[in-house]
C-alpha cells in the first residue's frame, strides 16, 4: 500500500524528555534501521509472539505489514525507536506498535498511536482494533488513556477498540 504522495507525512514532536522525535510514514529505505531496533529489541518485551525472533522473521514481517498496510517510525536521529503497523480490512484496522524498551515511558507509543489515528482517519478507517496480552499493564494504560475500550478476552489476551 505503499504510495509515494503519502511518504512526505511526517512530524516532529517533542517527547517526555525533551528530545525530539520524528514520526514518519515507513519507507522502504527505513527497513535496515527497522530491522536494527527489532534486532535489539528484549525478548521479555515481545507480546503475542511478536516480533519474530530471527532476522529472516523480521524482515518477512516487515515486509509482509509494508505490503498489506500502513507503516510508521518513531526516530531520534537516525536511530528508528519506534514501530506502528496498521493493516486495513473493510473499514477497520487492526494494529501492532512496538517502542524500543531504551525508550519507554516517554509518551512515543501514544505519539505513534495518535499519528496513525489520524492518517488512517483520513484514509477512511472508522475503527481501530488491537490485541495485547493481558498482562501488559504499560500497553493497556496507554490504549484506555487513548480511548480505547475492552471488547472482549481470553485467559492470555484483551481485545480493544476504538471508533475515529
Amino acid at each position: 500500500m505503499n504510495n509515494p504522495s503519502e511518504n512526505l507525512y511526517s512530524e516532529f514532536y517533542e517527547d517526555k524528555t525533551g528530545a525530539i522525535i520524528l514520526v514518519t510514514r515507513y519507507v522502504p529505505e527505513e527497513r535496515e534501521n527497522l530491522i536494527k531496533m527489532y534486532e535489539e529489541f528484549d525478548s521479555e518485551r515481545k507480546c503475542c509472539g511478536l516480533p519474530p525472533n530471527t532476522r529472516k522473521g523480521i524482515e518477512a514481517w516487515i515486509d509482509y505489514l509494508d505490503e498489506k498496510g500502513y507503516g510508521f517510525i518513531g526516530k531520534l536521529g537516525e536511530k528508528v525507536i519506534g514501530h506502528i503497523a496498521a493493516v486495513p480490512e473493510n473499514g477497520e484496522a487492526e494494529f501492532a506498535i512496538f517502542v524500543h524498551q531504551d525508550y519507554e515511558d516517554r509518551g512515543i507509543g501514544s505519539e505513534l498511536i495518535r499519528f496513525a489515528s489520524k492518517f488512517l482517519k483520513e484514509k477512511g478507517i472508522k475503527k481501530l482494533k488491537a490485541m495485547t496480552e493481558s498482562t501488559n499493564r504499560r500497553a493497556i494504560e496507554t490504549y484506555r488513556h487513548l480511548g480505547f475500550e475492552v471488547v472482549s478476552r481470553d485467559p492470555q489476551h484483551l481485545y480493544l477498540e476504538k471508533e475515529l
